[in-house]
C-alpha cells in the first residue's frame, strides 16, 4: 500500500514539472489576413521652402503668403496581416495667409488639395503600437482674391516627391485605434494657371522650386 503511495507521488511529481516546464505557445493573431481600413486626420501644417524662383527677384517663399494651414485627411485601403496599411489619402486644407498679402476692404482665400498613395507599417500587429510610414502623390494651392472691380484665382500645381510619416496607435475600443502622427513632405509645383476676369491662362512654371509642409496632429483609424 505504501509502495503504492510512493510510486503515485513520484510519478505525480516528475510529471507536474514536465507541464509546467513546456513553453507557452504565442496567441495567433484575431481577424482575417486582408481587412479593409478607414482612417481620419487632422493637423497643423507649416509650409517649408519656395513656391517658385526667379533669377531677378529671388524665390517666392511659400511661407511668405502662408502663415500655416489646418488640413483634414481620409485614408481609406487594406490591412495585410494585421501590419501593413496599402491604400490612398484626399487632404484638404484651409490656410491662414501672412498679415499684409489681403488688402483691407479686399476677400482673399487660400486652400490646398492634396491626393495620393502610401504606405504604412506597425511595428506591432496587437494593442497599442508605434507605425512609420511614406507616401507619394500630387498637390494643389488654390488662391482667389477680389475687390472692388477685380477678381483673380491662380492656382499652381505639381508632384509631391514623397512623404514621410510616423506616429502612434492606441486602441481605444476594438477596432478602434486613435493617436498622435507627424510627417514631412518634399515637392515642386510645375503647373499655374491665372483667372482674371473670365480669361484663364495655364502655362509651365519656368524657375521651378522645392519646397515642403510639416505636419502635427491626431490620426484614428477603424480597422484590424
Amino acid at each position: 500500500m505504501v509502495g503504492t503511495l510512493v510510486a503515485a507521488l513520484l510519478a505525480a511529481g516528475i510529471a507536474a514539472p514536465a507541464t509546467a516546464g513546456e513553453p507557452a505557445q504565442p496567441a495567433e493573431p484575431s481577424g482575417p489576413p486582408v481587412a479593409f481600413t478607414l482612417g481620419a486626420r487632422v493637423s497643423i501644417a507649416f509650409p517649408m521652402g519656395s513656391v517658385s524662383s526667379d533669377p531677378t527677384t529671388g524665390p517666392l517663399l511659400i511661407d511668405e503668403l502662408v502663415t500655416l494651414s489646418i488640413p483634414l485627411q481620409l485614408d481609406a485601403g487594406v490591412t495585410l496581416f494585421r501590419r501593413w496599411f496599402v491604400g490612398a489619402y484626399l487632404q484638404y486644407g484651409w490656410s491662414v495667409l501672412q498679415v499684409g498679402q489681403c488688402k483691407v476692404g479686399d476677400s482673399c482665400k487660400l486652400t490646398g488639395l492634396r491626393v495620393g498613395l502610401q504606405g504604412l507599417f506597425s511595428l506591432h500587429d496587437q494593442g497599442d503600437t508605434p507605425w512609420v510610414g511614406v507616401g507619394t502623390g500630387y498637390e494643389w494651392l488654390f488662391t482667389q482674391y477680389s475687390g472692388p472691380g477685380y477678381a483673380t484665382a491662380l492656382d499652381v500645381g505639381g508632384w509631391e516627391f514623397v512623404n514621410l510619416q510616423a506616429g502612434y496607435d492606441v486602441v481605444v475600443s476594438p477596432g478602434w485605434k486613435v493617436g498622435p502622427w507627424i510627417s514631412g513632405s518634399v515637392g515642386e509645383f510645375s503647373r499655374a494657371s491665372r483667372k482674371d476676369s473670365g480669361q484663364t491662362t495655364d502655362q509651365n512654371i519656368p524657375n521651378k522650386a522645392v519646397h515642403g509642409w510639416l505636419q502635427l496632429g491626431v490620426k484614428g483609424s477603424f480597422g484590424p
